[in-house]
């Protein structure tokens, strides 16, 4: 009976531990989101550079992009997940550009 407890407790460490890293890369992918969702909607409003500083305080430690293509402003925001090694997760958010804003 003690190795069938030994054994039980140790599967059910194992699957809490995976449910704490799901739970955690589902969390820093809405806030990648919400990052790339933030970049987008201030450098269509002030520029690229603005942008990229407003996604890198929305999510920090995290790679910012942010490209202008005609009147379409496109913010990308990755950042590895923690306890999750070699995985990257990324936000993208689309944005009209204000007219007379430089991308």
């Amino acid at each position: 009976m003690t190795v069938e407890a030994a054994l039980g407790i140790a599967s059910l460490v194992v699957v809490l531990a995976v449910a704490a890293s799901g739970s955690a890369a589902a969390l820093t992918q809405i806030r990648v989101v919400d990052a790339a969702r933030e970049a987008a909607r201030v450098a269509a409003m002030s520029g690229a550079q603005e942008g990229v500083a407003a996604g890198r305080a929305a999510a920090p430690g995290a790679e910012v992009s942010v490209d202008s293509e005609g009147r379409s402003v496109t913010a990308q925001v990755s950042i590895p997940a923690r306890g999750l090694p070699g995985v990257v997760l990324t936000g993208r958010a689309v944005a009209r550009a204000e007219p007379g804003v430089a991308g």
